[in-house]
Parts: C-alpha cells; sequence; structure tokens
C-alpha cells in the first residue's frame, strides 16, 4: 500500500460515517402537505388511476414511473423508509458525480483514491443542496425530484460509454433507457437535448460523424417524452388555476427575458454555498488527479472566432450551457419556480465548476499542497456533521409535535377537532413542512379527508 493511499484511508472512513449520519436524518421525516392529498388520492383511485386522473386533471408528471413510484410507497412503506430510499438516489447521484467528473477530466485514480473522493463529492454535493434538501430528498412525495435526479445521473454516465462503442445490444438497452428518461421531468430533460445538441455540434466541427445519427435519434426520443409530459390536458388547467392563464396569453419577449433572470437569480441564489463547496472540493480533486507540472493558468476565458475555437468552448462551456437550459420550463410560469426546482441545475453546475477548475488549475505536487487539500476535506466534513447533528436535534423535537399531532387526528374520526399551528421555527433545513394558513386551508381539508375528522378547526 503506497503512502498515497495510506493517506486516504482515514478521510474516507471518515466519509462513510457522514454518509451513515446523513441517513440517519431520515428517522424524523413525517407526512405533511401533499402526502396527504396523494394518500387520499390513492385511496379513491388506486395507483395507476390516480396518475392517469392526474395527467388530465393537474400535471402530467403523474403519468410518469417517478409518479407511479410515488404513489407505490406512499401506500405501503413508512414515511421514514420512503425518505431514506430518496436519500439513497441523492447520495448515488452524487457519487456518480465523481465518475462522470472523471470522464469529462480524463483523469485515472486507483484504489483508495477513488473511493474517497466519490464520498468526497457526494457529501459535497449534498451538504451544498441545503437549501432544497428538505423538499426533495426529506420529504416523501417530493423525494421524486431525487429520483430522477438518479435516473439521469445514470443517463449521462452510461452516455459517455455509449459513443464509444459499437455493439448493438448496448445501443438498443441505451435507445430503451432514455425513452425512461424522456419521462421523468422537463427541467431534467432540456438539459439533455441541450447537450445532446451540443455534442452533435461538437462531433459535426471535428467531423466525426459516427455518432451523430445515433445522438439525433436519443434527441428525438427525449423530445417526444417531453411534448407528452407538456401536452397533458391537466397542465393548461393547472396554469389557469395558478395565473389565470396569464402564462399563454400575453407573453412578450421582454416578460420571457424577465422570467428566465429572475429565476436564473433564485438559483444562483440557492446555489451559493454549493459554488464554494465546489470550488474547495475541486481543489482537492486536481491534487489527488496526480498532475505534476509547474504552476499555470490556462487561456479558456474567451470569446470563440476560429472553428477550432468554438470546439474548445463547447467542450469546456457545455455543461453551463446546460444548467441554464434547465430554467427555460419556467420562462412562461415563475411562479412555480421553487428551491426543489433547482435540483438539475445544480447538478448540472456542480459539473461545469469540477471541470472549469480542472482545465484552469495545474499544480505541482508538494508538501504543502497535500496538507491544504487533507485540511478543506476534514473542513467540509466538520461542516457536514456539524449540520447534520443540528438538524437531527432539532428535527427531533418538530418530530415529536408532528406526532402529537397526528395522534389527536387518529382520534379524531368522526368528530371535531381542535389543532393548534406548529411553530415554524421548528423547521430546519432538512426538516421542512407546510402548516394549516387557515380553516380555509386546503391543506386542513387534505387531512380532515385523511383521519376522517368531520371538521378540523386550527387555533392560532
Amino acid at each position: 500500500m503506497t503512502p498515497k493511499n495510506l493517506g486516504t484511508i482515514f478521510p474516507t472512513l471518515i466519509g462513510l460515517l457522514i454518509i451513515s449520519m446523513i441517513l440517519a436524518l431520515n428517522f424524523n421525516t413525517f407526512y405533511w402537505a401533499d402526502d396527504y392529498a396523494i394518500l387520499n388520492e390513492i385511496n379513491e383511485f388506486g395507483i395507476f388511476k390516480r396518475c392517469i386522473q392526474g395527467y388530465y386533471t393537474w400535471d402530467g408528471r403523474y403519468l410518469t414511473p417517478a409518479a407511479f413510484l410515488q404513489g407505490a410507497f406512499l401506500e405501503m412503506l413508512p414515511v421514514e423508509m420512503i425518505t431514506l430510499l430518496w436519500n439513497g438516489c441523492f447520495l448515488l447521484s452524487g457519487i456518480i458525480l465523481f465518475f462522470i467528473i472523471k470522464e469529462e477530466t480524463k483523469n485515472k485514480f486507483i484504489g483508495s483514491a477513488k473511493i474517497h473522493l466519490s464520498l468526497l463529492i457526494a457529501i459535497t454535493f449534498w451538504l451544498g443542496s441545503y437549501t432544497h434538501i428538505g423538499q426533495t430528498i426529506y420529504w416523501a412525495t417530493g423525494g421524486v425530484y431525487s429520483f430522477n435526479l438518479l435516473l439521469g445521473a445514470i443517463w449521462l454516465f452510461l452516455f459517455y460509454s455509449i459513443q464509444k462503442t459499437n455493439l448493438l445490444g448496448s445501443k438498443i438497452g441505451f435507445l430503451l433507457f432514455t425513452i425512461l428518461i424522456g419521462l421523468t421531468t422537463q427541467n431534467l430533460t432540456i438539459g439533455f437535448m441541450t447537450l445532446l445538441l451540443l455534442t452533435i455540434l461538437y462531433d459535426f466541427l471535428r467531423k466525426e460523424k459516427s455518432n451523430i445519427r445515433f445522438n439525433a435519434l436519443l434527441l428525438l426520443i427525449i423530445i417526444s417524452g417531453t411534448i407528452f409530459l407538456s401536452a397533458a390536458p391537466g397542465n393548461f388547467l393547472r396554469i389557469k388555476e395558478i395565473n389565470n392563464n396569464a402564462a399563454i396569453e400575453g407573453v412578450t419577449l421582454w416578460i420571457i427575458i424577465k422570467n428566465f433572470l429572475f429565476a436564473l437569480a433564485t438559483y444562483l441564489k440557492l446555489s451559493f454555498f454549493l459554488m464554494l463547496l465546489v470550488f474547495s472540493a475541486g481543489f482537492v480533486y486536481v491534487y489527488q488527479s496526480g498532475n505534476k507540472v509547474s504552476a499555470t493558468i490556462q487561456n479558456i476565458i474567451f470569446i470563440p472566432k476560429t472553428k477550432e475555437q468554438l470546439i474548445t468552448f463547447v467542450d469546456t462551456y457545455k455543461y453551463l450551457l446546460v444548467a441554464l437550459s434547465t430554467i427555460l420550463p419556467f420562462i412562461t410560469m415563475p411562479e412555480v419556480v421553487s428551491p426543489r426546482t433547482a435540483i438539475y441545475f445544480m447538478f448540472f453546475l456542480f459539473l461545469f465548476i469540477f471541470k472549469f477548475i480542472s482545465n484552469l488549475t495545474l499544480i505541482s505536487s508538494n508538501t504543502k499542497e497535500s496538507q491544504s487539500s487533507n485540511i478543506i476535506v476534514y473542513a467540509v466534513y466538520f461542516t457536514a456533521f456539524c449540520f447534520i447533528a443540528y438538524n437531527f436535534n432539532k428535527g427531533t423535537v418538530l418530530k415529536k409535535e408532528i406526532t402529537k399531532r397526528e395522534l389527536v387526528l387518529k382520534n379524531s374520526k368522526n368528530k371535531i377537532v381542535n389543532i393548534r399551528k406548529i411553530d415554524e421555527n421548528l423547521k430546519t433545513y432538512c426538516y421542512d413542512f407546510r402548516d394549516f394558513r387557515g380553516n380555509d386551508d386546503w391543506a386542513v381539508e387534505a387531512q380532515k379527508e385523511y383521519f376522517g375528522s368531520s371538521k378540523i378547526i386550527v387555533q392560532d
């Protein structure tokens, strides 16, 4: 075992401990908001019919594999197990991020360094996503975002391999998997559509035409899936209910630009800490990659003026363009921009920054840099530890309050019950919840129906 491998064993063990603690946060999860509404839909229609009903009355994403899984989980599993599975999806996406980055940067890692860096990137991605994990991991309904992210991460990792093979069986299998990707969600599929367009352009400029037709077929499949999701009758009913058809009528170029900038500003604000962490983890990655050349800065910030420069530009900035494209579904409906919708933007932004750092910074291997990279790793893990401990302790208190309310409601069948609002200061980034807004709140009606109460009276 080399000294370098020995130097990664301890951080690896700490990384595994942090991952275990992240998973342990699921002990404090609970049902809230849409969970009860979905459980009512399942009780009324069943899992399959509920998805069909939702496609025609609310959202095209009802008729997707993620929606079927969401319904099955809510019907058959306790909430703690559901969120544990969503958590596993998110962390696996983070681990796959490492292998995608490795493909992009063309670096090779062996032994414990590979495990160490994959854990570091997964934890960095989780911690940097603190602004939305309460809605995308630790929420039974919202966890479908993490499931779709995992499907997308797997597809993207396999995409690199499929470009290098001529095996017919592998290509057919990937085409079938791409159908599944087309049936995820629009702000993920549009990102892959952008990536495929850029890949086709990149291959065309380099006169490598062997994959252009295949990638065009992949693009067609994803476009078809996106149309299926977007053309759902429920989408138009939802638009009308949210903003009285303003998203369709009276749209101008200025409104589109303004909405795009609003969504971009929102996403960048949500991603600020993620960007800081990526720059830090990127330094560790560059050091561990074993580049041993004198320190230089490559000129990769430029406006392309020649074909060769355009090729370099596409290769360098493709994931930034992909990240920006995930905003496009919201340019007519900025009302639906929320922390959970930023998950795919942040995933692709993570990829772009990592590759950018790898291209920009070439370091020499010395003791000082080795110590600096270790300090960064331990700083990230210590921050994650403190964040987990804070959320777990506060979440335990919130879980008790939620459990008390549920016990009262379970004993209120066919009765009038008085419910006090739960202090929203108990919320944390991991444990989000939407409490009752008043007696005419739809959430009150959902829980009244679920628990069989004759009436729920909300007290301040």
